[in-house]
């Protein structure tokens, strides 16, 4: 009776199935380093080769996909040393232990100055490196996303220490900088911020010194394709002035080391305020030029005014006396009444000369009070300029998007539709919502 109990219990695999119980066991996350062995196969989509401990004791063999040696940026060859990153399995069909590589970097300074020239030549016949495809980084930057590790000794706190109090919002995203995994980890964060965070003025992505293999990670091509591909500017502050990346030259700007990543957001604030007090110095320097070119324009009125008056008193005197003489046996009571004419010109003409001074001093006094005003006036005008910072911000478009709103354009002609005229059937649409985008085709016009 036992021995039927235990017969009913035995569990029979299949070998299908026996290999799938194995594989789940022995499936785990592994790092080996070694040395390529000189049996390599390659295949169209994948190639299988050795990996082989120095004293050629042990053999491990590999199997890789062809999009993951592309990534490497060198072709294979015996006697490489590389570091490679993956899993066990065995393969069903032919019952052989193989590992699956994930990832692979290369292992030696020679072979990694080979693919950094290698790489490098190849983007700059793409055209990673020309000028006209830099995006250009705000001005006046405030919103900043961070890309480093936060265990990091040196690139994290050398670039916070260094950068100054202009009121900027740090998001920071924390990535290994190092090792198999970093570059996959950068291409993700870089990716992240695209996709939630467009808004953002710039993304600074740094790093402390090294040699070739602890900088591997930003000699990778798919580092250099995701800085390239970024719709948000990217700043790059890898290592020492003297260290030299694939990330430094793709970045829109090359900063020497992450101290220097900070003063270049830092200088356009310095430089601003500076250029503020000067403007100061200048607008009370010229308005005190105006007034004091009209205090002089006064004085000039005044005195040409004081020699007309008197040259015209003269003339009509001397006419009047040539009257006189020819018409005092008939007129003596005109004489009279011309003396007394000549009597209240000259009172006028005193009383203009006291009206003349008492302008001037009311002149001079408004002069002193726009002087004492203008520091007021200048504050004024900082605040109306910070409430129309505001209303700027209401208009941006990215806040009508957040609010539901769209923008529709022509796909192949990349402009606004703006009037139903502009669209056809069969037309392709591009939707631009704040989460993203959509893409359509016309199929029925709605006319108003």
């Amino acid at each position: 009776m036992e021995e039927e109990n235990s017969k009913k219990e035995e569990k029979i695999f299949s070998v299908s199935e026996f290999i799938d119980s194995i594989n789940v066991v022995i499936r785990k996350e592994s790092i080996v380093q070694g040395e390529i062995g000189e049996k390599i196969d390659h295949y169209p989509h994948f190639s299988f080769f050795n990996l082989l401990d120095k004293n050629k004791e042990a053999v491990l063999k590999c199997f890789v996909w062809q999009t993951k040696l592309d990534e490497l940026g060198m072709k294979l060859e015996a006697g490489m040393e590389v570091k490679i990153g993956g899993f066990p399995e065995i393969f069903k069909k032919r019952g052989s232990f193989t590992f699956q590589v994930e990832k692979i970097g290369l292992v030696g300074e020679g072979v990694l100055k080979m693919a950094f020239e290698a790489l490098k030549k190849k983007l700059a016949q793409a055209g990673y490196f020309n000028l006209e495809k830099k995006k250009t980084i705000p001005r006046f930057c405030e919103r900043i996303g961070v890309i480093t590790s936060q265990y990091g000794k040196g690139a994290l706190p050398d670039f916070l220490k260094h950068l100054g109090n202009f009121g900027f919002k740090i998001y920071f995203y924390d990535v290994r900088v190092e090792g198999l995994s970093s570059v996959e980890d950068i291409v993700k964060a870089i990716r992240w911020f695209n996709e939630n965070m467009i808004d953002i003025d710039t993304l600074i992505l740094i790093r402390g010194g090294g040699n070739y293999e602890s900088l591997q990670s930003f000699n990778s091509e798919l580092v250099a394709k995701a800085i390239f591909g970024s719709k948000i500017p990217i700043i790059c502050g890898v290592g020492h002035e003297s260290d030299e990346t694939i990330a430094d030259w793709v970045a829109d700007i090359r900063a020497s080391t992450p101290t220097h990543a900070a003063k270049i957001l830092n200088d356009p604030w310095e430089l601003a305020s500076y250029q503020i007090i000067d403007f100061k110095k200048n607008i009370i320097s010229s308005a005190s030029k105006i007034y004091k070119n009209i205090n002089e324009k006064i004085d000039d009125f005044e005195n040409s005014l004081n020699l007309e008056i008197t040259k015209t008193i003269k003339t009509k005197k001397e006419k009047v006396a040539f009257i006189a003489k020819d018409l005092s046996l008939y007129f003596k009571d005109y004489i009279n009444k011309f003396n007394t004419l000549e009597n209240n010109c000259l009172n006028n003409f005193q009383s203009l000369k006291s009206l003349i001074k008492g302008r001037k001093a009311i002149v001079q006094q408004l002069s002193i009070n726009l002087d004492d005003s203008l520091s007021g006036w200048f504050k004024g005008m900082q605040y109306l300029l910070v409430k129309e910072d505001e209303k700027l911000n209401i208009a941006n478009p990215e806040l009508k998007l957040k609010q539901g709103y769209s923008i529709t354009f022509d796909e192949s002609l990349d402009k606004i539709i703006r009037d139903i005229k502009q669209v056809e059937v069969g037309k392709n649409l591009k939707t631009k919502i704040y989460t993203g985008g959509i893409s359509s085709k016309v199929e029925k016009i709605l006319k108003k």
